[in-house]
């Protein structure tokens, strides 16, 4: 008798909710109009006082397991556009340079920065502990 009531409420319940779940409304994304859209602007070769000129690096590193740590090397004054790609469920770190992505399966991390100083800067996962590259700036 009780294990009739418990399958009866069972019952109910998975119909509420199935009738909850076809009531409820769809999220919906509308694509902006092209005169909405802004355009990312992309740093321009600039002189330096050394008489150099900034250079912009684009640069991906695989963050899972087995794959050999990715060097990256550049010099200070350039931008560095580094993406890393993974299978993994993290937080990336750049150590040295403050900065902090998420990273998950089908969405890598992307940083872009100004490398101002020389030195050797760790790409760290957070919670897994291990680095995945270095990135190495030459003055």
């Amino acid at each position: 008798m009780l294990g009739r009531r418990l399958l009866v409420l069972f019952a109910v319940l998975l119909g509420l909710t199935a009738l909850v779940t076809a009531l409820a409304p769809r999220p919906t994304v509308k694509p902006r109009p092209e005169s909405a859209r802004v355009a990312t602007p992309t740093p321009t070769p600039s002189s330096t006082a050394a008489g150099r000129t900034t250079r912009r690096l684009v640069r991906t590193v695989s963050a899972d397991a087995g794959k050999p740590r990715a060097r990256v090397r550049a010099r200070a004054g350039d931008v560095l556009a580094l993406t890393v790609k993974g299978d993994v469920l993290d937080g990336v770190e750049i150590t040295g340079l403050g900065k902090l992505e998420p990273i998950e399966p089908g969405s890598p991390a992307r940083f872009e920065m100004l490398l101002e100083a020389a030195g050797e800067f760790p790409v760290t996962l957070i919670d897994g502990r291990r680095s995945v590259g270095r990135i190495d700036v030459a003055p």
